[in-house]
């Protein structure tokens, strides 16, 4: 019954996990990490608190994950680790995967500071609502709030030092 639910919730929220992954690790390559996520969702079914919505879940146990690994390694395997590696990069065609203007938007993420790294991806990527980040984040929704705004002026700002052009959308 367990693994039915974990499997009903990998058709639901994989994309979301691997997206996360993405844009956290600065690596496309995440198959293994987002498996890892969900073998640890899957041992730690029993901690799964009614009313708790699944994909916040997941998605902390990814970030668990991330980070877990990162203090296993060196500090010069967790920085490459944390931010994108150039060489890597360059051998995958981000334009065709992300899109022009998804690419810098991409870079310009990985270089904020983790927290308002993740809070960029989680609400603006994602779409997750403020009390799911809070969940996540182990945060109250005002902080969130206060966190988003001020990484969305970080972001805002590294992408105007990058000449990044952008047009304003109108709804």
């Amino acid at each position: 019954m367990e693994r039915d639910l974990i499997e009903e919730w990998f058709e639901l929220y994989e994309r979301d996990v691997t997206s996360f992954l993405i844009y956290y690790t600065g690596s496309m390559d995440v198959q293994d990490l987002v498996q890892e996520t969900f073998l640890r969702g899957l041992k730690k079914i029993s901690y799964f608190k009614e009313g708790a919505h699944p994909k916040t879940w997941l998605i902390t146990i990814a970030k668990n994950i991330v980070v877990d690994r990162a203090r296993k390694n060196n500090i010069w395997n967790r920085i490459k680790y944390v931010l994108r590696d150039d060489k890597q990069i360059e051998g995958l065609d981000h334009t065709v995967l992300l899109g022009e203007m998804n690419q810098e938007l991409y870079l310009a993420i990985n270089k904020l500071p983790a927290k308002n790294k993740e809070v960029i991806i989680l609400k603006s990527i994602l779409e997750l609502t403020s009390k799911q980040v809070a969940e996540i984040l182990e945060s109250n929704e005002n902080h969130v709030n206060v966190l988003y705004h001020r990484s969305l002026k970080k972001l805002k700002s590294i992408l105007e030092k990058e000449g990044f052009e952008y047009e304003a959308r109108t709804r």
